[in-house]
């Protein structure tokens, strides 16, 4: 098992955030917030390149977060399509060990009920991750366990045998019970994103707002089974990585 985190630990541009992480992790999650704004020039990827070979870092790359793969509007479909094209494309020479994807119920993020005609937005996110694997293996391409039941999008990542990316950050935060998560998906994931949450709801912190009896488990049982992908350390604060990465290290 690699153990990793984001690049966007600190207040500055991937770069330099991956040359202060390479010699702290194994793998970095490169985030690409906006396709159109977020993507480092040749010679920052050739740099990129360079920290990956001398720290024998790997990393996976998180797709752009507004591209809505599933919307019931054809044109942002198809320009969430092209946005996450232009991101693994921009990522070849890079490599990554998996490529993140969402699928949102709607448009975004916490889409308060599921569509009202689920066969017609399971294909519509079908169509799109046909044509993402054209690019990429289908088992490269990992659809992120976000903020409904997955079991909703199952049909269609089995169907395409395409990888999951499980976040179990955000089954904390919603208080789901680990167990069944990880029987099910764990030999198809490629990545599991783990992080805790604060009192206040804020999630995304340090795993010292975590269960430690649900980290301890879920470490214990990775071990077990031998998982050999990335388990991301999801947060966007030195200290709050800092403070994961001890807990993670004094319980394996």
């Amino acid at each position: 098992m690699r153990i990793g985190t984001t690049s966007c630990i600190w207040h500055d541009y991937m770069l330099p955030n991956v040359e202060k992480l390479a010699p702290l992790v194994d793998d970095v999650e490169l985030l690409l917030f906006d396709v159109e704004r977020d993507v480092p020039g040749a010679e920052d990827v050739a740099q990129l390149v360079r920290l990956k070979h001398e720290h024998a870092l790997s990393y996976t790359l998180h797709t752009p977060l507004d591209a809505s793969l599933a919307s019931a509007d054809e044109a942002r479909r198809l320009a969430g399509v092209d946005k996450v094209r232009r991101a693994i494309d921009w990522a070849r020479p890079l490599a990554p060990l998996a490529h993140t994807v969402h699928v949102y119920l709607g448009d975004g993020e916490r889409d308060p009920s599921p569509p009202a005609d689920l066969d017609a937005w399971r294909e519509r996110a079908r169509r799109s991750l046909e044509t993402i694997v054209r690019d990429v293996p289908p088992a490269a391409v990992c659809v992120e366990c976000i903020d409904y039941d997955f079991a909703l999008i199952a049909p269609v990542v089995r169907a395409l045998d395409l990888a999951v990316a499980l976040d179990l950050g955000h089954a904390l935060r919603d208080r789901l019970p680990l167990a069944p998560l990880v029987d099910e998906w764990l030999g198809r994931s490629r990545v599991l994103q783990l992080h805790g949450t604060r009192p206040d709801g804020r999630d995304h912190k340090s795993l010292a707002h975590a269960p430690r009896a649900e980290v301890e488990w879920l470490l214990e049982t990775l071990a077990a089974r031998q998982f050999d992908g990335v388990l991301t350390l999801e947060v966007f604060d030195p200290s709050d990585l800092e403070e994961s990465l001890a807990l993670v290290r004094s319980l394996s």
